[in-house]
């Protein structure tokens, strides 16, 4: 959980006795709520209000990225009303017998430019509202990072990015153009991605994948990915 927190990062952090509320304006719920990493010694129910009172002040709804170690927590949100949503895998694999052969359809770059978030953007289906932050945080890493790319012809078919902390890629928004699925892009473009890392030295890949999304779990099982657990949403009812 420190990883991926740090792995994706807010354009704003605030630490509170052990939780780490992350603002970004709304764009994605990753960079926009609170993850109770460690334990405080304030009452969870005073933190939650707090917790609400400061995304009110950013017109945005109090969200909590939960997993088996904050049950008690979940309980709280529960009861006050929120809704669960998103359950999601968290996914890893080992590096260090990972072998890929070079793939010049997919185009990778350390740092973003115009052309590739321009594509990010459309594949992700961005709001418009979103694409100065969205910008902004893609550009903040002071990590190894690489964006990649894969096309027919000029235009790009998926795209997706690594980033390399404590040894570990983490594997973020690999996505394939909608009218274009289950041709093996994907694949292709993580491979590059993974083959980038080892080469970089990190030992080991990680990812993040909503349960529902099953071919996105078909995907990764075939890359040699394996569930470590499990983590959700509780979000403030309207």
């Amino acid at each position: 959980e420190t990883l991926t927190t740090s792995a994706w990062s807010a354009l704003a952090t605030e630490l509170l006795d052990g939780w780490v509320l992350r603002f970004a304006g709304g764009y994605t719920k990753r960079a926009n709520s609170v993850t109770p990493l460690t334990m405080g010694v304030l009452p969870d129910e005073e933190k939650v209000v707090y917790c609400e009172q400061r995304y009110a002040a950013q017109s945005l709804p109090a969200i909590f990225k939960l997993t088996a170690a904050s049950q008690a927590l979940d309980d709280i949100l529960a009861a006050r009303g929120y809704s669960l949503i998103d359950l999601s895998s968290v996914q890893q694999r080992s590096l260090l017998n990972f072998a890929a052969e070079p793939d010049r359809a997919v185009r990778m770059i350390a740092q973003v430019d115009d052309a590739w978030f321009t594509q990010f953007a459309e594949l992700n289906q961005v709001a418009v509202a979103h694409r100065a932050a969205a910008r902004q945080m893609l550009a903040g890493y002071v990590c190894p990072t690489q964006f990649a790319a894969l096309y027919q012809g000029d235009r790009a078919v998926a795209c997706g990015f690594a980033i390399i902390q404590q040894h570990t890629l983490v594997l973020y928004d690999i996505v394939s153009d909608s009218q274009q699925r289950r041709q093996g892009y994907a694949l292709r473009l993580i491979q590059q991605l993974l083959a980038w890392g080892k080469e970089m030295g990190a030992s080991s890949a990680v990812l993040q994948v909503v349960v529902a999304n099953d071919p996105a779990m078909t995907l990764y099982a075939k890359l040699g990915f394996t569930e470590q657990y499990r983590y959700w949403y509780r979000r403030q009812p309207v």
